[in-house]
């Protein structure tokens, strides 16, 4: 009887062991699984930020200073953007631009400007970003260049006073342009649901020598 008694409790023991070491290795692999998940979407968030501003750039690249509107100057830069590229030179050497093209912030569809998620994709107010070229033609076409744009850059808190994030802008929207000299500088913060309410996101930065 003794024997038996103490066999149970040693299988009770060995059990309750057994429990905790293969609780531990779930916990650990979940962790491991969240982490690289994480870690993952990231990466695929800075990839598509990065891609989108590079095409940005491509877009802006040989534009001079008198064909940017608004002239992104100062510290609050710009989130919307009508210029135009050089098309071609006359043979008495002159610069002959193309039609504007706009770059302009919009709301993701189904999404309001209201503090909610509305449109159930785990981000709060995200913007699309459009390139819309021969504007004001019949030619004129759109296309969309990034989505999950935040509403704000990385850091900002839209409080209307404070540069939150140092970088010398004022509560900037997460596409901003910003004009110094000739240098212009383009920043991208862009956002992915992680799911548990977890957002990922990510923020670059390039910049151009503007033509004069």
């Amino acid at each position: 009887m003794d024997a038996r008694g103490f066999s149970v409790i040693e299988l009770v023991i060995a059990v309750a062991a057994l429990a905790v070491v293969v609780g531990a290795v779930s916990t650990f692999q979940a962790r491991t699984r969240d982490h690289s998940q994480a870690w993952l979407a990231r990466e695929k968030v800075e990839s598509n930020a990065r891609r989108a501003l590079d095409r940005i750039a491509g877009e802006l690249t040989g534009v001079g200073l008198s064909m940017l509107d608004p002239d992104p100057v100062g510290n609050l830069g710009a989130s919307t953007l009508t210029f135009s590229r050089p098309d071609s030179v006359s043979n008495a050497g002159v610069i002959v631009w193309a039609n504007p093209s706009t770059l302009a912030l919009e709301l993701e569809p189904g999404e309001l400007d209201d503090g909610d998620d509305d449109d159930g994709d785990g981000l709060i107010d995200e913007r699309r970003l459009v390139l819309t070229r021969d504007v004001g033609t019949p030619q004129q076409a759109s296309v969309v260049l990034c989505t999950g744009i935040g509403e704000f850059l990385e850091g900002e808190v839209g409080d209307g006073v404070a540069d939150d994030n140092g970088n010398g802008l004022v509560d900037e929207e997460g596409f901003n342009v910003q004009r110094t000299g000739d240098l212009l500088t383009m920043r991208l913060t862009v956002q992915a649901g992680a799911g548990a309410g977890q957002v990922i996101q990510a923020t670059v930065e390039t910049c151009l020598v503007l033509r004069n």
